[in-house]
Parts: structure tokens; C-alpha cells; sequence
């Protein structure tokens, strides 16, 4: 089995990136299968036990898995502790390791974002609106709010140490690392990238014949990020 990990963080581009992989029909079809929501539907779904985690893992490569048997995985780090609550990890330094080892050869991507503040923006107006993506609808206008802002900002700057923490217990060193701002400038690079590292036959052909009609994702800043951005600046 060869599998490919997103580790990351909420606003990152991440969504935009996983688009790009499923697109290609080759690089597995990244989402956050360990988040909790969705891991209870899944596994009631498939009828899976809920813990067994090589159970689970089956049911993803059966029904997630690109053509070529190459799977993706999009992982925030606090799926970790839901991984460790639901006994299917230990709760020891090298999680991350102990995870990788049940997918076979894997490709590690480190998504992270060098500009905060930006990134606790757009996760503030994400928790406000309810549209986490340009696909989702709006529920509720965003509001200018310094508290929320700055509780972002510690939530992003802790989630990203306990990153680096999880991949030096775990003794893995990310095979691709990319900023939220290299994404849009070289895409299709980076798949070409990801699907060398994989070891895939014909990796130029693959992401040049990839579905670009099916990406419809993009980012999402707009002015009201940059008017948030000097609000909170210069208050």
C-alpha cells in the first residue's frame, strides 16, 4: 500500500491541495477521515467497530483509494488525541509513527501557513459564516472580533509546536514541506512532486492529464481579510 499524509492546520489550503490529488485519479483522494464526525459516520456506515483501526483502514482502501491503490489522508494534529481516545493509538511520543506504519509507504506533506494572522482570519470568519469552503453556503454575516482573533492566533501557534513535537517524536521528516502561499503558483509541481515520491510510472503524464474541470476550489481572501488584517494591525 503507498499512501500519502497531509499533516496540517484548519485554513491552510488544504482542501485546495487534496482537490488537486484527487484530480490526477492517481494521488488517493485526501480528507479528514480521523476527524470524529466524520470518522463515526464512516465507520457506522461501513459497519466497522468502532477502534479497530486496521478494520477502518481496509474500508478506506476499498473505498477511497485511487485506481492504483494510493491512499490520502488529510490529518490535523488533534486527530491524534481522538485516535488515542478511541484506543486505536497509544498514548506515547511517535504517534504519528505508530499511525503511518498500519498505510504501508508514506509520502508525508508538512501544509502549514508562515502568516498567522491571516490564517486566524480566515478561520474566525469560517467559525462565523459556517462557510469553510467557496462550495458551502454562508449561514451568518463575519464581525470584526479582536477576542476571537487572538484566540486563533494561540490556538494555530500551539497546534503547529504540537506539529513539530508529533513529527520529531515520531522521528519523521516531512518528504514535501509547503506554505499556504506556494500553493497556487506551483500546483501542478508540487502533484509531479508527490507522485515521484510515490514512485508512480508515467508521473508527468499523470498530472498532466489530471481533471482540472473537477478542482473548483480556490482561496478564499478577499478585502475583508485585508480590512480585518489592519484593523487588528493598527487597531
Amino acid at each position: 500500500m503507498k499512501s500519502v499524509f497531509i499533516c496540517t492546520l484548519p485554513r491552510t489550503g488544504s482542501s485546495l491541495l487534496a482537490a488537486d490529488m484527487r484530480s490526477t485519479n492517481a494521488l488517493g483522494a485526501p480528507r479528514e477521515f480521523f476527524n470524529r464526525p466524520r470518522y463515526e459516520r464512516l465507520t457506522e456506515r461501513w459497519n466497522v467497530p468502532r477502534g479497530d483501526l486496521d478494520a477502518y483502514i481496509s474500508k478506506l482502501l476499498e473505498k477511497t483509494a485511487s485506481p492504483n491503490g494510493v491512499l490520502g489522508v488529510k490529518l490535523m494534529v488533534r486527530h491524534l488525541d481522538i485516535l488515542t481516545k478511541e484506543g486505536m493509538l497509544p498514548p506515547e511520543p511517535g504517534r504519528l509513527r505508530n499511525l503511518t506504519k498500519h498505510f504501508g509507504d508514506v509520502v508525508v506533506v508538512k501544509l502549514l501557513r508562515k502568516d498567522k494572522l491571516r490564517q486566524a482570519i480566515s478561520l474566525t470568519k469560517a467559525q462565523q459564516t459556517g462557510k469553510w469552503g467557496v462550495l458551502k453556503e454562508q449561514t451568518a454575516e463575519p464581525f470584526f472580533d479582536r477576542e476571537a482573533l487572538i484566540a486563533n492566533l494561540v490556538r494555530i501557534v500551539e497546534d503547529e509546536a504540537m506539529w513539530e513535537r508529533e513529527l520529531e517524536a515520531s522521528e519523521l521528516t516531512p518528504s514535501i514541506t509547503i506554505d499556504y502561499e506556494d500553493i497556487p503558483p506551483a500546483r501542478e509541481e508540487l502533484l509531479l512532486e508527490i507522485a515521484e515520491l510515490l514512485e508512480l510510472p508515467d508521473a508527468a503524464e499523470i498530472v498532466a492529464n489530471r481533471d482540472r474541470e473537477d478542482v473548483k476550489l480556490q482561496k478564499q481572501s478577499d478585502s475583508l481579510t485585508e480590512e480585518w488584517y489592519d484593523r487588528f494591525i493598527n487597531g
